[in-house]
């Protein structure tokens, strides 16, 4: 497990986030989430606020593909290029949990990558979303619905399989559990897996 690398894509309130922090610590590997907005901006020298952007927006229509193709790489382009190469680079490093940013199809080479999902039941992503994340939501169900979409567009305009998709991943888990037991059921997946 020299240079285990753990991706986790997660639903927005499932809690992905602190799982991978937590496990993280236990084991004393590196965690990168949002660093990686701040390490591409330094790379690129974008504001980090576009590269937040980045991630957010996702152009699929053919007519620009078409465009897209004949052209030099839009600055988004660059943005989502410059993050996947930080995406590498810190996997190169060493042992590492990545949140997000669909480091799992970025990583899908890595000879030590272990690709996790991470979801919850509707009501349990309303509760950690408002109480524990303190986001403010008028209608829970349609935020929470909004944000999955905006990360599923992003994620499977690189992914041969779409977002959430059991086929992505060597590893699909529901966060009921609690933070704690949900990482140690993924390190105990990883050990397992690549020996101690």
């Amino acid at each position: 497990m020299q240079n285990v690398v753990i991706t986790i894509a997660r639903q927005h309130g499932s809690g992905g986030r602190l799982i991978g922090e937590y496990l993280a610590k236990k084991v004393g590997i590196a965690y990168y989430d949002k660093e990686l907005i701040s390490l591409t901006a330094k790379k690129t020298g974008f504001a980090t606020d576009f590269v937040e952007e980045v991630e957010e927006k996702q152009t699929s229509s053919f007519l620009y593909s078409v465009y897209a193709a004949a052209t030099v790489p839009s600055v988004y382009e660059q943005a989502r290029n410059a993050q996947f190469s930080v995406i590498w680079e810190l996997a190169q490093k060493g042992p590492c949990v990545i949140v997000g940013r669909a480091a799992d199809c970025v990583l899908r080479k890595h000879p030590q990558l272990v690709r996790v999902f991470i979801q919850a039941p509707l009501e349990e992503r309303i509760r950690r979303a408002t109480e524990d994340y303190k986001e403010v939501m008028n209608n829970p169900e349609k935020e929470l619905n909004k944000k999955d979409k905006s990360r599923a567009a992003y994620y499977n305009s690189f992914s041969e399989y779409p977002w959430g998709d059991l086929r992505n991943y060597d590893l699909c888990i529901s966060s009921t559990i609690g933070i704690e037991k949900t990482a140690d059921i993924i390190w105990e997946y990883v050990k397992a897996r690549f020996g101690e």
